[in-house]
């Protein structure tokens, strides 16, 4: 039954030219996943965590055929390569992800389209490197959060043991526990609180597990348990703010109406101001839905999307991809 619901997700590649991407770094292989037109730019996405690249298969099948994207399975998640053994995940290396994305393909700009922490990573991008970021999309999460003190310094004590717990031998991505695969679709489906329909599951899960060999109608998970750990990032407002202050690029922030802001209100929405105030191009939306709408119910975000880039993306600035 898994093999037949995985079908169905490759099937969805075939019929829309996908082709995967294969980045060789030095710590390894980031693996993408490249919509539309091989000789222009891509718009780069980022998926949230615990996700992959399959976050978006339900999404850019909706927008328009005429642009490209990449979406990529950032280090530890889908089929890109694990860390080493004895280094943690920490969020800040999702920059120098991109910059060597763009040293790779020799690009000078990037448009990112983002969900979660990644789309908490693309603000921080596009506030450190302001003219190299043409174009920005998030999907329910703006920047990091505000936290208090007690709290960060909890999440930092609790975390950062728990990273010395794995390494690249023992964790169970080498021969370790096998599910059956509807468990997992289960499991997907309630730990993230119903946000990930049950059909949903499906695109994410044909990236995150492999069939266990040795029993048949079993998987095991590609995922790094080692990314759980990943804290995400948390500074001061001001910082937030200064990087609102710099964004200059035209910029859409999709909120979703049953998703917490799990900070006080009060710093999301000075940070929307400031935004609105220094970026004329600053587009705020909300749809209804929970925090993966775009994957549970992408229908609701397409035209969103597809209005916002029939309006900002231009062909000419795209055929610049060395390829």
């Amino acid at each position: 039954m898994a093999e037949a619901k995985l079908e169905t997700v490759r099937r969805n590649d075939s019929l829309n030219g996908v082709r995967e991407e294969r980045i060789s770094l030095p710590f390894g292989d980031v693996i993408c996943k490249w919509w539309g037109p091989r000789e222009q730019r891509p718009i780069v996405c980022l998926h949230g965590w615990l996700d992959n690249a399959g976050s978006f298969d339900r999404l850019l099948p909706l927008l328009p055929r005429h642009i490209s994207f990449l979406a990529i399975d950032i280090p530890g998640h889908g089929r890109s390569t694990h860390l080493p053994a004895g280094v943690a995940y920490y969020a800040l290396d999702t920059l120098r992800l991109l910059l060597y994305v763009m040293q790779y393909y020799g690009w000078q700009r990037i448009s990112l389209m983002s969900h979660s922490i990644g789309a908490i990573m693309s603000y921080v991008f596009a506030g450190v490197f302001p003219d190299r970021v043409d174009l920005l999309i998030s999907f329910d999460l703006l920047k990091p959060f505000i936290l208090d003190p007690d709290m960060l310094l909890f999440l930092l004590a609790d975390s950062l043991p728990k990273t010395l717990d794995y390494n690249t031998d023992t964790n169970e991505t080498r021969g370790g526990k096998l599910y059956e695969y509807d468990q997992l679709v289960e499991h997907m489906h309630i730990g993230f609180h119903e946000s990930i329909s049950r059909d949903a599951c499906h695109f994410l899960l044909y990236r995150a597990v492999e069939p266990a060999l040795e029993r048949t109608g079993y998987v095991r998970r590609r995922t790094d348990p080692r990314v759980r750990h990943n804290h995400g990032l948390v500074w001061s407002h001001d910082l937030n703010l200064e990087i609102a202050r710099r964004i200059k690029a035209p910029f859409l922030y999709v909120k979703t109406t049953e998703t917490p802001l799990f900070e006080d209100p009060q710093y999301h929405q000075e940070t929307l101001d400031m935004l609105a105030a220094h970026n004329k191009d600053f587009v705020q939306a909300s749809v209804e839905g929970k925090h993966h709408v775009h994957l549970s119910d992408p229908n609701r975000v397409a035209p969103l999307v597809s209005e916002f880039l029939t309006k900002y993306w231009t062909k000419e600035d795209y055929f610049q991809s060395k390829l």
